[in-house]
Parts: structure tokens; sequence; C-alpha cells
């Protein structure tokens, strides 16, 4: 088929590409008839349909059926580096080219971030050479650590009592930073075994924050504040001539305590109500309640105890055996002990179903059998071993001690007031014209061996007393300076003659404590090195005295320890201020 020739083109047109096209007739409906095949040998090759053939010249040239079109005229003109691009591939490189560089970026960015090591401030376990350039003061710091982590993975525990207006927060009170189990937790700074050590970051009380950021104790007694902060307890040993020493001896007679538990809960081999209250007062006298987690369980296994023992007798009579004369010391002493705890930690994630019940039974069976005295006494025929009309101060001891705990929990308690009122006249009568309290014979229950009690029941409860006071005070400080305390001296003492044994240490610790200045710097040199440097290997402290030794498992003699090493922070120091009592100081 011939192609059509090229028309002449009108004057004053724009020079364009004169198209070629096809000529093959169409069928009826439009389709192209499809091309004649040519042999092999004379085949044209064609082009895509899709790109036109452009010719430089007007020249007839034959168009295959089914051939792109032809277009006459020059090609326009291109960019000789897109020419270059396209020729080279250039859109699949850019694409190459821009991942390349930004894993290339990527790359740098993770290398060049500089990530900061920690320094290190504690003593590896491997020896390392930080190890060996490390001071005291960094091994304290580990110290610090571990008792973080551990405050951080035992949650803050709310403590709440069953009474409506009882709600306090303390935080999980710990063991001190000295040679005590890792399991102990932290709170504020702690000291080292080898000096009072640093201590960290923590509040004050009251309505503010309190020790390291936690919650004030805004509930807790003033008087009985320092035992629960680790701070506070080391500036109070500080201060009254205390030692690093003494926590050291002190979380070694928990820890002696904790392995002479006996399964019901209870301590000791006779006498377990009393038992298991001094033992339960020494875990108090470092804050451990039932929500420490090292001491937690032992805590609340001695309390249900002493919950159980009451609810026995119908009385509310804190002794498995309440007619027998030993059950007025039970009594009181266990009586003591609850009052503790319900200050201390009104008991909130764990219950503790009838420890108010129990405790407020007990204070007011001891108001109910005070004798007109005053005082308390035992012999009684009744119900429970009471005599009502006995007067014993040894007994009388125990028993105030338990209105003081009942006193600091804020509870109404009806005959409280009257009760307290009532101890301070008897102890003024007691007092001796030597200014002692007790016996002036030699016999047992002399005033060489309870002037203490006279003493601190006085400091405790009195205002405008001091007079008295001075008086107890320097005849137990004379004749005391006269026959210093000696660990064999007090370990073999009996009730009589002019040497107290350790139960007269205890009252002395506490009323030479209260009164500070000479008479504590002199308990400080004579009677303080001879408690450290007897004690057991195992934590305990052995006694041969008929008294110390009641109970077995050597639970009293180790807890009178424990309780004059806790001296230091267990109370407020009152001393001899003018209107001041323990319960009005701080509020």
């Amino acid at each position: 088929m011939n192609a059509v020739p090229n028309q002449p083109r009108p004057a004053g047109t724009a020079s364009s590409p004169v198209v070629i096209q096809s000529l093959t007739p169409t069928s009826i409906t439009g389709a192209v008839t499809p091309p004649v095949a040519r042999a092999a040998t004379g085949a044209i090759p064609v082009a895509s349909a899709a790109v036109p053939v452009y010719a430089a010249n007007p020249v007839e040239m034959g168009v295959l059926e089914g051939a792109p079109p032809v277009v006459i005229g020059k090609p326009p003109k291109t960019n000789a580096f897109l020419a270059y691009w396209r020729k080279a591939g250039g859109g699949s490189l850019a694409v190459s080219l821009m991942v390349h560089v930004g894993l290339i970026a990527l790359f740098v960015t993770i290398v060049t971030v500089t990530v900061h090591e920690p320094k290190v401030d504690f003593l590896p376990g491997g020896g390392s050479k930080q190890s060996a350039e490390a001071s005291s003061e960094l091994a304290h710091q580990v110290q610090q650590k571990k008792r973080t982590a551990m405050n951080k993975s035992t949650p803050m525990r709310k403590v709440v009592s069953q009474s409506a207006n009882a709600a306090i927060t303390l935080p999980d009170v710990p063991i001190d930073a000295v040679d005590v189990p890792d399991m102990a937790i932290p709170m504020g700074g702690m000291s080292g075994s080898g000096g009072m050590g640093s201590v960290g970051a923590g509040g004050g009380f009251g309505a503010g924050k309190g020790i390291g950021g936690q919650k004030g104790f805004t509930s807790l007694p003033p008087s009985m504040k320092s035992r629960c902060s680790p701070v506070e307890r080391l500036r109070k040993l500080k201060e009254n001539g205390g030692s690093p020493e003494c926590e050291k001896a002190v979380s070694s007679a928990l820890e002696y305590l904790k392995t002479k538990q006996n399964p019901n809960g209870s301590w000791g081999k006779t006498n377990r109500a009393a038992m298991t209250g001094f033992a339960l007062l020494c875990y108090f006298g470092r804050c451990e309640t039932p929500d420490s987690p090292f001491y937690g369980d032992t805590v609340m296994k001695g309390i249900l105890y002493l919950v159980e023992v009451s609810k026995s007798n119908p009385h509310g009579m804190i002794s498995e055996a309440p007619k027998v004369n030993h059950a007025t010391y039970e009594h009181g002493i266990a009586t003591y002990a609850l009052g503790e705890m319900y200050s201390l930690a009104r008991l909130g994630t764990k219950s503790l179903p009838g420890v108010k019940e129990a405790f407020e039974k007990g204070v007011k069976l001891i108001i109910d059998n005070q004798s007109a005295s005053g005082g308390w006494g035992y012999g009684g025929q009744g119900e429970t071993a009471y005599n009502k009309g006995g007067n014993d101060l040894s007994v009388t001891g125990w028993q105030y001690q338990a209105l003081k705990a009942a006193k600091l929990t804020g509870l109404k308690i009806d005959g409280l007031s009257g009760a307290i009122k009532k101890v301070v006249e008897n102890l003024e009568k007691l007092q001796t014209k030597d200014g002692g309290f007790g016996n002036t014979s030699t016999g047992p229950y002399n005033q060489w061996h309870l002037s203490g009690v006279g003493i601190l029941g006085l400091q405790t409860f009195a205002s405008n007393k001091s007079a008295l006071i001075k008086k107890g005070i320097k005849f137990s400080y004379d004749f005391l300076t006269k026959d210093p305390p000696t660990w064999e001296k007090g370990a073999l003492a009996s009730h009589g003659g002019h040497t107290p044994g350790l139960y007269g240490w205890y009252y002395y610790a506490q009323a030479f404590f209260q009164s500070g200045g000479e008479e504590m710097k002199f308990w400080n040199e004579t009677a303080l090195p001879a408690i450290l440097k007897n004690q057991d290997k195992e934590g305990s402290w052995t006694s041969k005295s008929g008294v110390a030794a009641v109970g077995g498992d050597k639970i009293f003699s180790t807890a009178l320890c424990t309780l004059m090493l806790e001296v230091y922070y267990r109370y407020l120091k009152v001393g001899d201020r003018e209107e001041t009592s323990i319960f009005d100081r701080g509020r």
C-alpha cells in the first residue's frame, strides 16, 4: 500500500510536524483490520505504538499497518543532563541513594549518642579498682542503696486503727545499718558500724512532709517520734552519750528474740504473757510493727497471742494463770506492750481484730484494781491476783507504764486521768527522807533497788514536782557512785542489799536519761559499757540473778538490756521541767 503524498502548507501557518497516518480501511464496527504478516526475511522492525517516529525531511515512506505514526520534522530539544540522567537510570539511582543516605545518618546518630554511665559510688562485690579505692563513707552508701531498693519494692502501708479517728501513716520502719539483715528497710540515713556515719535527707514531723519525703507522723505522740526515725535515733544517741554499738547490739538482740519465739507467738517457758510483752516492747522500741518487712510476722504473732490470752479470761486479764501472784506483773507488762502497739501502728493493711478491745479491757482492769492509796498489789483472792488493798512499788511500776501507754493513745478511757493523779500522789508519799523510794531496810524491794521506779513515775506524770525528782536523782547518783554498777553485780544481784540488779538498772537508765547531766554521763561510763561488753555472740544476755532469769530462754535479761540500750530514743526527754510532763511536751 502506498503512502499519501505530502500536501503543500498554506502560507502563514506555523511549522509543525506532519503526521502520516495509515489509510487502512476499517470494518463496519470501526475495528482496525489486522495487518497482513510479512515473510520473516522481509520483516521491518516495528517501534512501540506509544513512541512516534521522527523523519528529518519530508519523504515518502511506507507505513506498515499497525505501525506508530511518523512525525515529519525535527525532534524537540532535550536537556543534555536529563538525557544522561535517564540513560544512566537516574530514577532508581535517586531512590537508592536516598535510602543509603538515610541509613548512614541513622547509624551515625546511634553511634554518636553518648551514654552516661553512673559513677561508681558504692563498693562492688568483686573487689574492683573502685572497690579498693572506696572509703568507709561509700560503704555506708551501699547500705543506703540497698535500703532504697527495698523501700521501692516494699510499698508504703497505711496503718489504721479500728477507731475512726486513729489513723496514722507510718513508713515501713527499718532496722538500722549496723550489721543487720539485708532485708532491713531504710528510712533517711543510717549509721555505719564503725561510727556515727552520715545521715540522709529527711523531713520534719507533724503536718508537713516526714522522713525521706514520706508523710509525717502527724498522729504519732510527740514523745515517741524519735524511735521511728533512723536519723533521729542516731542524733539522740550522739546527744545523750550513746554510740553506734548500741544500735548494733539492739539489732543482734532482736534477731535472737526472733529465734526464740514459740510456735503460738509467745516467748518464754514460764510467765509467757510477761515475756511476750517484754519482747514486743523491744521491737516497738525500734518502731518494728506488723508491717515491718523483716520482723512483721514475728510482731504479728506476738500481738495475736496476747489478744487470745485476753479473750480467754472473761475479765481480760492477760495471763495464762490469772489468779497467781505474778499475773499482776504479766498483765501490766502485756497491757503496756499493746498500748505501744496501738500508738505506733494502728494496723491498716494487716488486720488485727481485737487489739483495741484487749487493750482497753486491760487498762480498765488496772484502773478498777488500783488501791485507795494509788498503788497496786498482788495476793487477791478473787478472779484475779490483784489485791486492792496492796501497794507494791514494783508491781505499781508496770501498771503505771500501762497507763502511760493508754494516755499516749489518745483513747477516751473512763477513770484514766483520775488513776494517773492517784499514782503521782502515791509516789510522793512513798519517797523516803533520803530521797529514795521503797523500804529503807536492806531487805527486798528496798530504796536502793526501786528508787528508779518512783523517780520515773514522777518524771512521766507529774507537773511542778522537780524538787522531789531532783531529790530522788541525788540519792540514786550518790549511792551508785560510791559503788558503781558492774556486770558481775548487776547480773547476780537479788532483791536485797545495796546493789541493784538488771531489774533496777532498767529504771535507773530511764530516770538518768530523763534527768541528763552528770548522772547520765556517769551511767554511760559505767553501766553502758558493761551491757555492751557482756552481750553473748548470739545476741542475748545471760544473768544468774533469780529475778532476771525468770521466764527462761534468757528472754527477761535480754529484754531488760535491750530496752536500756533503746532508752536514748524511745521517749523524749522531759527531765525536771516545771509544769511539764511527758504528755504535753511537743504538743
